[in-house]
C-alpha cells in the first residue's frame, strides 16, 4: 500500500488515523485465552466493515475473520502454537492501540494485524506489510512480506506505519495487507471462498518461519 494509496483509504475512512503508544489511556483489556504465543487481530468491526465490494456484497472486517479463524487453526493443528484473536464475531468494535494492548495482556510472541487493501483502480493487486518501530517489528515484517509471495501476486515494498496497534505492542508485530478486495478477480475469487485459504496458509507459513528462526 503505497502513500498515495494510504492517503485515498485514509480519506475514505478505511484506515484509522496513527494513535502513539507512548501515551493515552491504559485499556481494560484480558487475553481471551489467558495467554497465547500468538495473537491475530482480524482489522475492523462493529460499525467499522472496512472496504467494501458492493458488487459481491462483501466487507473486509468479515473477510478479516475467516481469515483469522483459518490462519489460527492452521497455527494450532499445524504448528502446536496455542493463538488467541483480538474478537471472534463481528459485532467487537476495538481501537487499534486496544489491540496491540490484547497482545499484551495474553503476552504474546508475535502480533499479526490481518486487512485487505482497496483502490479506486479496480486492476490494482500486490501484497504488503507494515512495521511501527524497526528494532521490534522490521524483520518480522520482511519474513511475512516474503510468505506472502506465496499468493503469486506483486510484493510491495514494506512500509513503515504509525498503527496504534502495532506500536502498542510490545513483541514483534506487523500488519499485513494480504491482496487488494477491490481487485475485480480477487473479489469473485473471495466471494465464492476460494482465495482465504490461500492467504492464511501465506500468514501462518510467515508466523511459524519467524518462531522457527527465533526458537
Amino acid at each position: 500500500m503505497g502513500r498515495a494509496v494510504v492517503s485515498v483509504l485514509v480519506a475514505m475512512g478505511i484506515l484509522v488515523a496513527p494513535v502513539s503508544a507512548e501515551h493515552g489511556p491504559d485499556f481494560d483489556v484480558v487475553c481471551p485465552t489467558g495467554t497465547a504465543q500468538v495473537v491475530l487481530d482480524p482489522g475492523h468491526g462493529g460499525p467499522d466493515p472496512g472496504a467494501v465490494h458492493a458488487t459481491y456484497g462483501l466487507y473486509e472486517r468479515d473477510l478479516n475473520l475467516e481469515i483469522a479463524v483459518r490462519t489460527a487453526q492452521i497455527l494450532t493443528d499445524a504448528h502446536g502454537y496455542s493463538v488467541a484473536l483480538t474478537r471472534v464475531d463481528n459485532e467487537t468494535e476495538l481501537g487499534n492501540s486496544e489491540r496491540g494492548a490484547i497482545a499484551n495482556a495474553c503476552g504474546a510472541m508475535v502480533f499479526v494485524e490481518i486487512h485487505l487493501n482497496a483502490a479506486f483502480d479496480r486492476g490494482v493487486d500486490y501484497s504488503q506489510t507494515f512495521w511501527a518501530e524497526k528494532e521490534k517489528d522490521l524483520a518480522f515484517s520482511l519474513v511475512m512480506n516474503e510468505a506472502l509471495g506465496s499468493l503469486a501476486i506483486p510484493l510491495n515494498a514494506i512500509e513503515r506505519f504509525d498503527n496504534g496497534g502495532l506500536l502498542r505492542a510490545k513483541m514483534p508485530s506487523v500488519l499485513v495487507e494480504a491482496v487488494f478486495l477491490s481487485n475485480t478477480n480477487e473479489a469473485k475469487d473471495l466471494a465464492n471462498g476460494t482465495r482465504q485459504e490461500g492467504i492464511a496458509q501465506a500468514i501462518a507459513t510467515g508466523v511459524a518461519t519467524w518462531m522457527s528462526l527465533n526458537a
